[in-house]
């Protein structure tokens, strides 16, 4: 192949290659919140990882265990500790922190063991 053409064929990999780089699925989700989230738990990890909330705002969100295992939501600085067996549903309520901030939410069960954790980033109101 001459140099001219193999050129040619290197920029344009190149260029497939930088361009397609943002088409796939981020894998980190974040969800605003306020009610009609849904959160659920698969073994052993959240879906989302991360939930965006205002101030002092009331959040409802649906907690559905998607996993084999016991699974649980809990936000210790809110006094949220809800279990779900596999395949059940809870609703969650609880009014976010009154200042901004990130705090953590938690499986009680698999947190230490696989650290099964996510993220409520609060944002001023």
């Amino acid at each position: 192949m001459s140099t001219v053409r193999w050129l040619k064929v290197s920029v344009l990999v190149l260029v497939l290659a930088v361009t397609s780089s943002g088409c796939g699925k981020s894998k980190s989700k974040s969800a605003s919140t306020s009610s009609g989230t849904k959160v659920e738990a698969y073994d052993f990890r959240f879906d989302p990882k991360a939930l965006n909330v205002k101030a002092g705002q009331k959040v409802t969100l649906t907690f559905k265990n998607e996993g084999k295992a016991e699974h649980n939501f809990s936000v210790t600085s809110l006094a949220v500790d809800r279990d779900a067996e596999s395949d059940a549903t809870q609703t969650v309520t609880f009014t976010a922190p009154g200042s901004a901030g990130d705090v953590q939410f938690f499986c009680k069960y698999h947190k230490d063991s696989h650290n099964m954790v996510g993220t409520l980033h609060v944002s001023a109101s």
